[in-house]
């Protein structure tokens, strides 16, 4: 959808924040390892892992200290902690994690907490109230009044979500300056499964938060958010789930999760494309969400992209691991760093299966 505003709606700052606990590769085997019944094949664990191309991982659960996680333990019972005990970290750790992101995306774009006049915050990994938005908003020393939007429980795409509810507000404000913040903490919900779908979710996930700035700028050198767009994949729901359980959040994915992305997301990134009068040559940037490395390469070569045109992604994955909804924002914070050129193209995908992209110029 095209949004004619006075001034572009421009991307004025963007920051990233992790956790200080690290799990390396060894560590996230040991520990899947630790969680997983008896009866998983020897080596499964160890291939599932190394195919991930996962070096490190920021997680809540891991004690800087120490490096020892504090949450799962042998007293757990065959199917881990209760979700009451998962989402008391999330309590504890999920607002420190996104003021430092909110922090420092404030400094970034130079302006003063009592400038934001709208507050967006996305997360499917925990929830409370009062919640993240609050705290925010506290925590900055924002003004309390404040206009709040929470996005919650939309998965890995909700970053693209909250960056269309931003542009819109944004095109109709000219006043406008809107903080978007969204922060996961992913490893409070590993699976004590010999499902090979929930395996393959305790290799990839991980934690972290991200934060952007947008509002109106005549400012030509700042990235400007052209569009957003939004699919459901028809036939596609029992692709890709996410459900609270007793013992945390349950994932299920679908083997045919990559095959159905490389079938339909082609002719719909042409037809976004098309509508910003672009074509898929002109794009120098993609932020491609990595599920995991199957779905980043399989949607390279379906699009038929330049080598290395994932790079940025797939550094992501590599030294980050799969964060669910700050990823591709994270994505965005390395395509600046390696200076790609604009146009760049964002996309992620979710439970549904739905898939969420954006243009920026």
């Amino acid at each position: 959808m095209t949004i004619h505003s006075a001034h572009p709606v421009r991307l004025i700052s963007i920051a990233t924040a992790t956790p200080p606990g690290r799990l390396s590769q060894a560590q996230s085997i040991s520990l899947a390892r630790a969680l997983s019944p008896k009866t998983i094949p020897e080596g499964l664990i160890e291939t599932l892992h190394r195919r991930t191309g996962i070096q490190e991982r920021a997680a809540a659960i891991v004690d800087p200290e120490s490096g020892e996680q504090v949450l799962y333990t042998l007293n757990d019972g065959p199917h881990g902690p209760t979700t009451a005990a998962r989402l008391a970290l999330y309590t504890k750790h999920a607002s420190t994690l996104a003021r430092e992101a909110g922090r420092i995306a404030l400094a970034k774009a130079s302006i003063s907490a009592d400038r934001i006049t709208h507050v967006i915050t996305a997360s499917c990994t925990g929830f409370e109230a009062p919640g993240i938005d609050q705290k925010l908003i506290w925590d900055l020393n924002l003004n309390p009044g404040v206009s709040r939007t929470h996005i919650g429980f939309m998965g890995c795409h909700a970053a693209i979500n909250g960056l269309s509810i931003a542009r819109s507000i944004a095109a109709a404000d000219p006043d406008a300056v809107i903080l978007l913040c969204c922060v996961e903490l992913s490893s409070l919900h590993m699976h004590f499964s010999e499902r090979v779908d929930q395996l393959i979710a305790n290799s990839l996930f991980a934690d972290g938060a991200a934060a952007v700035v947008i509002s109106q700028s005549t400012d030509p050198l700042l990235p400007e958010l052209k569009t957003c767009a939004s699919r459901l994949f028809p036939d596609s729901a029992s692709s890709m789930s996410w459900s609270i359980g007793d013992h945390g959040f349950e994932m299920s994915l679908g083997p045919d999760v990559p095959e159905g992305l490389t079938r339909y997301v082609p002719a719909w990134i042409d037809y976004i494309l098309d509508s910003c009068e672009l074509k898929l040559a002109q794009i120098g940037g993609w932020a491609i969400h990595p599920g995991g490395p199957r779905i980043v390469e399989g949607l390279a070569k379906s699009l038929n992209l330049p080598p290395h045109a994932t790079d940025e992604s797939l550094t992501v994955l590599r030294t980050r691991g799969n964060m669910s909804s700050p990823t591709v924002l994270f994505i965005l914070e390395e395509l600046t760093r390696t200076k790609r050129s604009r146009p760049w193209v964002m996309m992620a995908f979710g439970p549904g299966l739905a898939a969420e992209a954006a243009v920026i110029v």
